[in-house]
């Protein structure tokens, strides 16, 4: 189920406004107004979407009368093999009014030069709420609003989004600073077979079982040796209601249960200047590399999305 269609029939009656809400805006449709000014007998109706928090104001007076559908998208649509990115995505009904708009204005920074001169990695916070249970393939025909606009629009621009699970942790460097240690997973991760002993560095688990190691800032301080293989650079900040979460224990003195929590987020991978569509990863720099803040000498590899 994605969404809701309320059809309003025309009966005398003040009140009853549907209050719709989603992330600190708030709408309101007044059928009994809207009906009322018209001068023949016309229904009325609003569609939202499943997470938009919505509620009905009292009815004064008359009898308010509505019919309402739950919306599901269709579990026909095309088969995705494996946990691999599907090739073709259901195109949507109707195109979304901001689409055109988002589209041209990515392309605009695209052409600057100076925005990501060097290439690099955008992340997109997802805006709405998807069931999720086993994985994320499903997720890609289930894109809705402004998820659905990023989505559709960096395609049609040639390049190949992938939705991940984002995990986050605040690590202590050697020189005694914090940072915030990142990993990115296309797939679920099992923590609770995973066991720790006081130390607890989720973003080497997500990596060891295939992720991506991210950072917002380089990692030269870190004393054993690794590095981000990507840096991310968030559009959108993540958002929580999406959040996948797997208990798993530390042993110490005592046994603790402990949460690993993944953020479902959109990313997109965009070349060089002038390259914008090939974008090459870089490996990670092992602990003899001299400088691990140069990436001038890494061996590139193709992209494997």
């Amino acid at each position: 189920m994605f969404g809701s269609l309320v059809i309003v029939f025309p009966t005398p009656h003040k009140g009853g406004a549907l209050l719709l809400r989603h992330r600190g805006h708030e709408w309101t449709f007044d059928p009994s107004q809207e009906l009322a000014a018209e001068r023949q007998p016309t229904i009325g109706y609003v569609a939202f979407f499943s997470d938009i928090e919505h509620e009905v104001a009292p009815v004064i007076s008359g009898h308010r009368i509505t019919l309402t559908y739950n919306l599901y998208f269709d579990d026909d649509g095309p088969a995705v093999a494996n946990d691999t990115v599907p090739e073709h995505i259901s195109p949507p009904l109707t195109r979304a009014s901001n689409e055109d708009a988002f589209r041209e204005a990515f392309k605009s920074l695209l052409a600057n030069p100076e925005f990501l001169g060097d290439g690099g990695t955008l992340a997109f916070g997802l805006r709405h709420i998807y069931p999720i249970k086993n994985s994320l393939k499903h997720v890609y025909n289930a894109l809705k609003g402004s998820d659905a606009v990023v989505y559709q629009s960096v395609r049609a621009l040639g390049f190949q989004p992938v939705l991940y699970l984002y995990y986050e942790m605040e690590d202590e460097t050697y020189s005694g600073s914090r940072t915030l240690k990142g990993a990115l997973i296309d797939k679920m991760v099992d923590f609770s077979t995973m066991y720790y002993y006081d130390e607890v560095d989720i973003a080497k688990t997500v990596g060891e079982k295939g992720g991506i190691v991210v950072d917002q800032e380089c990692w030269k301080d870190n004393d054993d040796g690794e590095m981000p293989e990507e840096t991310v650079e968030w559009a959108t900040p993540v958002a929580t209601f999406n959040r996948k979460g797997s208990t798993f224990a530390t042993f110490g003195n005592e046994a603790v249960l402990n949460v690993a929590y993944g953020d479902v987020c959109l990313v997109v991978r965009i070349g060089k200047a002038g390259e914008r569509l090939a974008y090459p990863r870089v490996r990670v720099p092992q602990k003899d590399d001299e400088d691990f803040c140069s990436t001038d000498s890494w061996p590139l590899r193709d992209n494997p999305i």
